[in-house]
């Protein structure tokens, strides 16, 4: 293995306020890449094993990528790994902005905080020199607003900011990370704006004055150029609808494939579609368009405002995640709800798809009789009924009654309630993302192995491979199948790339810009390997929580429960079989589910 110069690191103890440089051994860079990939590796390294998610030992760990700074097409992504205090594992996440181009600008490749601070802080971090401000005129503040007075006079171009709301300073355990052009791009997954609020931590600023230095132009440019060639080309189409309709372009395609989760995962279709699809909702799109970051060919985000009725005036960016947990899954086909939903998330910070999914499976136990109106604040918590679900919502946010029951998210909400876990749609504590899997084994393989739990971004999104490829139905070749896709998507998610382009990424484009920022060139076979290494290294950290086989597991409504609609109505999730096929793929113990020493030398992991 060639070696590389060493990173740095910017530590920072905010018990002590004092921080200090530390040195990444450019093996560790080598091995890991950056992003996603180092983050996974720092935290193993950095937060001991047992250690409390909203203690002093935990650590928020930014971290950058190879091609973080450069300009290169779809790179304007940081990465942050921290130990999840909604699922008590693994936790990274990934947000748009500029905050891993400032990181690298100050000459480093990550930033740890640890500590918890002795009042209300926020930290001004410039080329390295790092501020600890007083954040107590900020503490209550909504996410945005508390953004631009930690910027001050700083221009939102050259500085990157972020922060959390008022569910962070509250510690609601989905509470996120906001930041970004307009305030509202997000580390939305897993509760990592907890961990920022158990350190009494508003926020921070990263600015630097540096340029990051491309080593082969050669290299650089023949990468960017493959990317524009396949928008011009086979992914013209794609790119158009992207630009109008991001990641709700297909919803009547999934609708009709049976995989939109509708009701708590009851059905995997649902009748409202037209009234959550950006396509048939007359609400005047665009209305702006508003870059998640620089450097990016195809931006598909965009504010919309509704103009009449009884959500006049809501506003947000609404994707997927938002219409799939306070649409379908809640019943709701008003595209007015969903954003009026989508704004409150935004601005007291907190998750859209654990506080959506945890709604609707509050409906559930509801309509069945598991919830009464004396629990529910007098609400009646059915399927359908928008103005119940912003009410218990607005209760959540603002801590109060039933909503304080909403704010413990799906599993600790179904430990609660006798009867119900059997329908909690969630994996290892995090709610699943809008894919319904009866039918689809690799989702479902995904959704149960994956690292930070239901989560479908971690391993490359299957669903959208096996309704094209015909093999949604199969048990052979899923392990493999889920392995590759996974590879994929951490190898982007490391250099650091936006994940949405990921199947227009071919393996040697990434190795071609890989290659750009490094003395000694990368080999596909090289980035494959790393791959895997990451996917390991990710799950010692759950190995040493002590986590096995029988953690990667589903609720019994996808077990059980045969699916009532769609192309593939009947059928449930084989999942120990799809399980052993993983672990076969992986080389791990089929026992434990975890990776033997074996593999460990293998790649090159040292413990």
């Amino acid at each position: 293995m060639s070696h590389e110069p060493t990173a740095q690191l910017l530590s920072i103890d905010l018990t002590t306020q004092s921080s200090e440089v530390i040195d990444i051994p450019g093996k560790i860079i080598r091995q890991y890449i950056g992003g996603r990939g180092l983050g996974a590796r720092l935290l193993y390294d950095r937060v001991p094993g047992g250690a409390d998610p909203l203690g002093p030992d935990n650590q928020l760990i930014f971290t950058a990528g190879p091609l973080s700074g450069t300009g290169f097409y779809y790179s304007s992504k940081a990465n942050l790994t921290t130990k999840s205090p909604l699922t008590g594992i693994y936790l990274y996440s990934i947000c748009s902005g500029i905050l891993a181009q400032e990181i690298r600008k100050s000459g480093f490749w990550a930033i740890a905080i640890g500590g918890i601070a002795q009042s209300p802080t926020y930290l001004v971090i410039r080329d390295g020199q790092v501020e600890f401000k007083d954040a107590a005129p900020l503490w209550g503040m909504e996410t945005a607003a508390a953004q631009v007075k930690m910027l001050g006079n700083i221009s939102p171009k050259k500085a990157a900011v972020l922060g959390i709301g008022p569910a962070g300073e509250q510690l609601v355990r989905s509470a996120a990370l906001f930041g970004g052009a307009e305030g509202y791009r997000c580390f939305g997954r897993g509760g990592a704006g907890c961990v920022m609020g158990s350190k009494q931590l508003k926020g921070l600023v990263v600015a630097g004055s540096g340029t990051v230095r491309v080593l082969h132009q050669d290299r650089f440019d023949a990468a960017r150029s493959e990317i524009t060639r396949n928008l011009k080309t086979d992914w013209q189409q794609w790119a158009d609808s992207w630009r109008r309709y991001e990641t709700s372009a297909d919803l009547e395609t999934t609708n009709a494939l049976g995989i939109i989760p509708t009701r708590n995962w009851q059905n995997g279709q649902f009748e409202g579609w037209r009234g959550i699809d950006k396509s048939t909702t007359p609400m005047g799109w665009p209305i702006q368009v508003t870059p998640c970051g620089p450097h990016c060919p195809t931006p598909g985000t965009r504010q919309v405002k509704v103009t009449k009725g009884p959500y006049q005036g809501a506003q947000s960016d609404v994707e997927w995640e938002a219409t799939y947990a306070f649409g379908s899954q809640c019943g709701v086909d008003k595209m007015e709800a969903v954003l009026a939903a989508s704004q409150l998330c935004d601005e007291y910070g907190v998750d859209n798809m654990t506080v959506g999914i945890t709604i609707g499976f509050a409906m559930e136990c509801f309509e069945k009789g598991l919830l009464g109106l004396e629990e529910t604040d007098g609400i009646e918590l059915r399927f359908g009924d928008d103005r119940a679900m912003i009410a218990v919502l607005r209760k959540m946010v603002d801590g109060e009654g039933f909503g304080k029951r909403l704010a413990l998210g799906t599993r600790r909400l179904a430990q609660e309630i006798p009867g119900s876990e059997g329908f909690a749609m969630h994996a290892k504590g995090m709610e699943f993302g809008g894919y319904e899997c009866r039918g689809l084994n690799g989702q479902a393989l995904q959704f149960a192995v994956s690292a930070r739990g239901g989560c479908h971004h971690a391993y490359g999104l299957p669903a959208r491979a096996e309704t094209l490829d015909g093999t949604r139905l199969a048990l052979e070749g899923k392990g493999e199948q889920v392995k590759q896709a996974a590879t994929g998507r951490i190898l982007g998610d490391s250099l650091i790339m936006c994940t949405f382009p990921g199947p227009m990424y071919t393996r040697e484009m990434l190795a071609q810009a890989a290659s750009s920022m490094f003395e000694e060139p990368w080999s596909v076979a090289e980035l494959n390997l790393a791959g895997e290494r990451v996917m390991c290294q990710e799950r010692l950290f759950n190995a040493r929580e002590g986590l096995t086989r029988e953690d990667d597991a589903l609720p019994a409504r996808l077990l059980i429960e045969p699916k009532p609609d769609g192309p593939t109505q009947g059928a449930v999730v084989p999942l120990e079989a799809l399980k052993d096929d993983f672990y076969r793929a992986m080389g791990y113990d089929l026992k434990t589910g975890n990776p033997p020493e074996e593999v460990l030398e293998r790649l090159g992991i040292e413990r």
